[in-house]
């Protein structure tokens, strides 16, 4: 196999736990108004940190890898705001709590301290592992955003994190997978972007379960 078809099990395999959990089964039975907000307030505070550490993993990345910075120069840039969106949508159903109020869980600031540490420590090529899935995770989360339509009756105009996100991130996981084939040129870098992207998609679950318990 190679880096991507690695990527790929281990992220699907990762995503089969996650489903077997707490918050799957339980927005599987049927998905409350109470679970959607607590799971959109730790999606708040995770995303509004994810265009810094992506800019901070420029700090350790070789300065002649040109391409991969340009990668994280431009990718940070587009992720600057999106917590933006969540405000949006909570607002749009008349939850009007000022969400930097919200407590994030500690799964939540495992996920948050963890992506700072991959960036400071080992640069942007591992961080990739993060954004390999995080860029294509909609066929995985489908049935819950089913779910919002159905249970909760939310209108796309009401879901703008996930639409938005759904149609810019098709071109994001392309520019991903590119750079990951180019900066994967030893089994150790597959190694480190494998473990990063393993390790954020299992706090990410964490954060699902722990709002769902």
């Amino acid at each position: 196999m190679n880096v991507i078809e690695r990527l790929e099990w281990v992220v699907n395999q990762q995503w089969e736990e996650i489903k077997a959990g707490p918050f799957f089964q339980s927005a599987g039975q049927q998905l409350s108004l109470s679970l959607y907000i607590r799971v959109m307030e730790q999606i708040y505070h995770y995303t509004k940190h994810n265009s810094i550490n992506q800019a901070t993993a420029a700090f350790n990345t070789d300065p002649q890898d040109t391409k991969l910075l340009r990668f994280v120069y431009k990718h940070a840039i587009e992720e600057l705001g999106h917590e933006k969106m969540v405000e949006h949508d909570l607002k749009s159903i008349g939850h009007k709590i000022d969400l930097s109020l919200a407590t994030p869980s500690p799964a939540t600031e495992g996920l948050i301290a963890y992506l700072y540490y991959v960036g400071l420590t080992q640069g942007a090529g591992p961080r990739l592992g993060y954004s390999f899935w995080a860029e294509d995770a909609y066929h995985h989360i489908a049935p819950i955003l089913n779910a919002c339509r159905t249970d909760l009756k939310l209108s796309d105009k009401n879901m703008t994190f996930f639409v938005s996100h759904a149609e810019i991130d098709t071109h994001h996981a392309k520019e991903v997978n590119e750079a990951i084939l180019r900066w994967c040129d030893t089994p150790e870098k597959e190694d480190q972007i494998i473990r990063v992207a393993k390790n954020s998609l299992y706090l990410t679950g964490e954060i699902l379960n722990s709002a769902a318990k």
